[in-house]
C-alpha cells in the first residue's frame, strides 16, 4: 500500500539544490521521511543528498534537512552508489514524475 501523506511537490522540493544539478535518483524510507537523492552537476560529476523531513514551527511547513555532500565528487551514479550502499538499507528507489 503506498503511504500518500506528502505530495510530490514536497516530496521532490529542495531548495538548496547545487545550481544546474539534476536528480537522478531518488530512494525514499517506508513512511517518506526521509530520501536520498543522487543527483549530477552541470560538470558531469555526481554527488548525493542524505535529507529528512522536518516540520518548521516559525515557517509552518515541512522542509527538507540534512547533507548535500557539495564537496564530494564521483565521476559516475555507480560510484556513488557503490559508496552509499550501507544508506540504502530499508530504502526504496522512486521515480520523478512531474
Amino acid at each position: 500500500m503506498q503511504d500518500d501523506r506528502y505530495p510530490d511537490a514536497l516530496l521532490w522540493r529542495w531548495r538548496s539544490m547545487p545550481d544546474g544539478a539534476d536528480i537522478v535518483r531518488a530512494f525514499f524510507s517506508k513512511n517518506k521521511e526521509r530520501r536520498i537523492l543522487v543527483y549530477r552537476r552541470k560538470d558531469g560529476t555526481y554527488s548525493f543528498a542524505d535529507q529528512t523531513l522536518e516540520f518548521d514551527e516559525y515557517e509552518r511547513e515541512y522542509w527538507w534537512r540534512g547533507t548535500g555532500n557539495e564537496l564530494s565528487f564521483y565521476d559516475s551514479e555507480e560510484s556513488v552508489l557503490a559508496d552509499i550502499a550501507f544508506l540504502l538499507g530499508g530504502m526504496t528507489e522512486t521515480a520523478q514524475t512531474k
